[in-house]
Parts: C-alpha cells; structure tokens; sequence
C-alpha cells in the first residue's frame, strides 16, 4: 500500500489555515446564528492511521450519546466537517434555534434546525477556504444524527480515508457565555491536504 508522509512542519501550515478560516468567518457565523459572542479553541492537527479513531475520541464522550451533523465539501479538494455535542447540549442548542426555553425530545424541526446550523457553519468555512487558497468546492446534504461519538465518526473517517487509509485531523470548540458549547472535527485525507498545502492564492 503507498504511503502518504505528511511532515510536521506541514501539519502546523494545515493548523494555520483552519485556524484563520474559523477564526475570520465560523465564530461570526456562529455567535450570528445564536446572537451572542462565542470564543474558541482550535487544537493541534494531526495525522493519523483509520484504526486509531479513539486518539479523536474526547474523554466525555464515554458515557453520552453525541447530537451530530456531517457535512463534505468535494471539488478541487474534499474536506469533512463533523459538528457534534453532547445530546443534552444539542437539546439546549436547538431550543435557542426554535426560540423555546426547553426542549425535550428530539422533533423533526429541532433535528432540521441543527442541521441547517451545521450547513451554514461549514459554508462559512469552505467560503473563508475558497478565499484563502482559491479553491472550488461543492457541498453535500447535511446529515444529523444521535449516536456514540465512535459510531458517528467511523461514517465521516471511512468515507474520507477510505482511499489512503489514514486521515488529517483537527478539532476546535466553541463557547459561549450563556454556556453553549460546541465542536467541530475538520478531516480530510493526506493526497487532499497536499492539494491544500499547493494551493496557491
């Protein structure tokens, strides 16, 4: 199977680019939609082979079922964004969307609204990407969905890495004041974060 080496020097331009890509377009987008400030964090990109998926896992994601939506953006270069929280944190998401105080179950409008949130949030990235490395991009239909974090990645990681077996990885949270948190996985395979690292403005 042919290896695809990416360096660490390269891994860190990777971490600048999304960096700057949510920093000047996702945070707004964000703190628009929910009208309030939102700060972040993005961490450390990495690589890694498709059977080490539990290196991505956050700690507290043992015990709780996940609230997700995966967008991919396929064109000049494929990228995927997973948006996810934990299902308690999803319920107080969408009843801020729905303008509610409090929402119990799961309804179709509630699972609608997260995912036109995830759509709006990764069109604002690939926008802020489009700008920055002059790249073409279309994006896919959102999909939303209440499961495992492990369960929720192995779609987007199989999909993505399917080809090379291993995945570029980077992950930023977002929180606001009013205690609403939220993350956000970018992955994309080595041949596609080469592209990226070519792109030239």
């Amino acid at each position: 199977m042919q290896t695809y080496a990416i360096t660490e020097p390269e891994l860190e331009q990777l971490s600048e680019i999304f960096n700057k890509c949510v920093s000047t377009r996702t945070v707004e987008s964000l703190s628009t939609i929910l009208g309030e400030p939102f700060d972040y964090k993005i961490g450390k990109t990495k690589m890694l082979d498709i059977s080490e998926l539990d290196e991505l896992t956050p700690a507290f994601s043992d015990s709780v079922d996940m609230s997700a939506v995966y967008v991919k953006q396929t064109g000049d270069i494929d990228v995927g964004i997973l948006y996810y929280m934990p299902e308690k944190d999803g319920k107080k998401f969408a009843a801020k969307l729905l303008g509610l105080k409090k929402l119990g179950a799961f309804s179709k409008l509630s699972k609608s609204s997260l995912s036109e949130t995830g759509n709006i949030l990764s069109g604002s990235f690939f926008n802020a990407l489009a700008i920055e490395k002059h790249c073409k991009t279309t994006s896919d239909m959102p999909g939303f969905a209440i499961d495992t974090f492990r369960s929720l990645l192995e779609i987007p990681a199989t999909d993505i890495g399917i080809e090379t077996q291993s995945l570029i990885a980077c992950d930023a949270e977002f929180n606001s004041q009013s205690d609403l948190r939220l993350r956000m996985l970018i992955i994309l395979d080595p041949i596609n974060a080469k592209k990226l690292l070519d792109t030239h403005i």
